[in-house]
């Protein structure tokens, strides 16, 4: 497949390697009984063929002493050196040596330890040669429902790695499978992950699944309502069915407790909707920020979005313009300068003004009071 004639560099680590050592004193390390020297021994190796030195003849010798280790910290350099082994020949067919590394992973993946399984899933992500994955991908699947939850979680990333890379089907069960863990599945980041894969995989079962559980979206995690803030935004911007339901959904969230998912909401409702309503829910989410957010970066960024929404909507920011002219009272002057660009409408355009100057000029001389106290202090 034409992804795997691609090469990836996903390791990059610099090493000072002087004189590089030969095969045959690598080799000796390697085949020692001890696995503190065999754990030296591919280190080094891992380092020097990172910045450059090629070393092909250790791999069988590798296959034949270090993979039948129990060591943990040898299994944890075996997998880098998975990752940056040259696979293929020169001619692209991959080496005779890799159908000993897949029986190898086989292994790991069914392994007691749910550090050596999960981690093993970790390095498959990274994979992009399908020869190596397709003997694999029953014990991948098989890891859905493993007990731990760090093995689920790195399972579905894998199945989705897969299905990404050489499309859904080389895996046809994988979404059906996918769809029943999302159903039963109790933890957080799982769930998560699960949801992110049919959003990009099949969307269609995403939809289903959320629209099922409409009421109990606002109940669930941060991360997995951003998740459904994703699909919502693909959705809508593609077809208009169904719309009124997730922005629904959309607006239940906007009152989130957590302020990347209500920022999220605002930028979602001023993009898929220009109801007075919804930008009304959507500037109260932004000037909530405004207020209750002491980052000045967060404050700089959503005076820039309530800029926006002034363009446009001027008659729904007619009331909120005392809310935000708050953050004059903001120590930063950039935030100051921009909260002051903002000009009141209609009827209570002079009372605004007096009352909005009144606040700045109380603040500047608070600041200046401070400054004076501070200086007889010293």
């Amino acid at each position: 497949m034409s992804v795997e004639t691609e090469k990836y560099c996903t390791v990059l680590i610099h090493y000072e390697k002087g004189v590089p050592p030969t095969s045959e004193e690598l080799a000796k390390k390697l085949e020692s009984k001890k696995e503190s020297i065999q754990a030296e021994a591919l280190e080094e190796l891992i380092l020097l063929m990172i910045n450059g030195e090629s070393y092909p003849k250790l791999l069988m010798t590798i296959i034949r002493f270090v993979v039948t280790s129990r060591d943990h910290r040898v299994k944890k350099l075996l997998q880098i050196y998975w990752e940056i082994v040259e696979k293929t020949k020169d001619n692209g067919d991959l080496k005779e040596e890799m159908i000993l590394v897949c029986n190898a992973l086989r292994n790991d993946l069914m392994h007691a330890n749910e550090y050596v399984c999960g981690s093993t899933l970790r390095l498959l992500c990274k994979m992009k040669y399908y020869r190596i994955l397709e003997p694999l991908k029953e014990a991948v699947l098989r890891n859905l429902g493993h007990r731990h939850s760090y093995v689920r979680r790195n399972a579905v990333m894998c199945v989705f790695s897969i299905v990404k890379s050489f499309g859904v089907e080389v895996q046809p069960e994988a979404p059906e499978d996918i769809e029943q863990l999302l159903l039963v599945e109790g933890d957080l980041s799982t769930k998560r992950n699960a949801f992110l894969m049919l959003v990009n995989c099949d969307q269609e079962r995403a939809i289903k699944y959320v629209l099922s559980l409409q009421d109990q979206v606002s109940s669930m995690g941060d991360i997995f309502q951003l998740a459904v803030l994703e699909l919502v935004r693909k959705v809508c911007r593609s077809t208009s069915v169904n719309k009124g339901r997730f922005l629904r959904i959309v607006f239940d969230l906007a009152s989130s407790s957590s302020t990347a998912v209500s920022y999220e909401c605002a930028s979602s409702l001023v993009s898929l909707s220009s109801s007075p309503v919804a930008i009304h829910q959507a500037a109260q989410a932004y000037v909530q920020l405004l207020t209750e957010q002491s980052d000045n970066n967060v404050k700089l960024i959503v005076l820039d979005r309530l800029r926006d929404v002034q363009k446009h909507h001027k008659q729904v920011m007619e009331g909120m313009v005392m809310d935000i002219f708050r953050a004059l009272s903001c120590p930063s002057l950039d935030v100051r300068k921009k909260a002051r660009a903002f000009r009141a409408l209609g009827s209570l355009g002079f009372q605004v003004h007096f009352r909005v100057w009144r606040l700045w000029l109380r603040s500047a001389r608070d600041c200046y009071s401070y400054v004076l106290q501070f200086s007889d202090q010293t």
